[in-house]
């Protein structure tokens, strides 16, 4: 599987695509240029895209990526529970093919997530739909 992680190059980064490499056989690709990113994406398209979308770079890079493939998988990285698309979860859910998982869930959420992605749904979405009940 080819993975693109859009974020800036950091030690815990480093240390997450290590393992998610060790765990999984997945070719991970850590990319923090936004030219880089479109330019790879052309070359060979990702099967799963995976950023933080309190970066401003990946926030960016991912919307060029979607006007390329609308449906293309993503996995939004978070430190919180908020709804990673600027137009809210409902158009989200509409036009995109997102996830998302919240950082301090672990590793092994994220790995989870990349493994099944077509058989879960999206964490943020859920948690909206339940906290609008009465």
């Amino acid at each position: 599987m080819n993975i693109f992680y859009i974020d800036t190059p950091s030690i815990q980064n480093s240390i997450r695509i290590a393992l998610m490499e060790q765990m999984t056989n997945h070719r991970i690709l850590l990319i923090g240029n936004e030219e880089k990113v479109v330019e790879e994406f052309i070359k060979k398209p990702a099967d799963i895209v995976i950023y933080d979308p309190s970066v401003p770079v990946s926030s960016d890079v991912v919307r060029k990526l979607l006007l390329i493939n609308p449906r293309q998988q993503c996995i939004s990285l978070s430190d919180s529970i908020a709804c990673a698309d600027h137009d809210g979860c409902d158009n989200c859910l509409a036009n995109y093919n997102k996830r998302a998982v919240k950082k301090d869930e672990g590793l092994h959420s994220l790995l989870y997530m990349i493994d099944n992605f077509n058989e879960l749904t999206c964490d943020f979405a859920f948690d909206k739909l339940y906290s609008s009940i009465p």
